[in-house]
């Protein structure tokens, strides 16, 4: 069962604009300060940015695990994206991404919270959650699905 207080229904965003990386990495900062997670925009997106530069998050069948240890973030969390655009990424298949799992991890304890990333990259080499994941549409079910996820 994934702990609730690092991800739950409400930590889900249909994002129907974003068009660029750039503009992802935005709508996740923002996402996330407003949850209560992050305590400066600004600093949580230079982080997710400088993080890409350094290696792709982008995984395989459009979906990518964007990711900043940053002093910005005061608790750790999880959040799912689902892009009505094909964001442009560099991916390991050369795909856009139409989800994205984002984490917010602490300096503080992030061994842990590194751990969150590697057990959603293990769920990601699962065709049929990657599958599922990107045909539905109800936060609901997505959910249950994501907490298949035990953390």
């Amino acid at each position: 069962m994934m702990n609730a207080e690092v991800f739950n229904q409400q930590h889900i965003l249909f994002d129907e604009t974003s068009t660029t990386q750039e503009e992802a990495f935005q709508m996740i900062a923002t996402f996330a300060y407003k949850l209560g997670f992050v305590n400066n925009v600004q600093t949580y997106f230079e982080g997710l940015k400088k993080r890409e530069v350094e290696a792709t998050t982008g995984f395989k069948d459009q979906l990518a695990i964007p990711h900043s240890k940053n002093s910005a973030v005061v608790k750790p969390g999880m959040f799912l994206l689902k892009f009505s655009h094909e964001i442009p990424w560099r991916s390991l298949d050369g795909q856009p991404i139409k989800v994205a799992f984002a984490l917010a991890i602490p300096e503080e304890g992030a061994t842990k919270h590194l751990k969150l990333l590697s057990l959603i990259a293990r769920k990601l080499i699962d065709q049929k959650f990657r599958e599922a994941i990107l045909a539905e549409s109800d936060p609901e079910k997505l959910d249950a699905m994501i907490n298949q996820i035990d953390f």
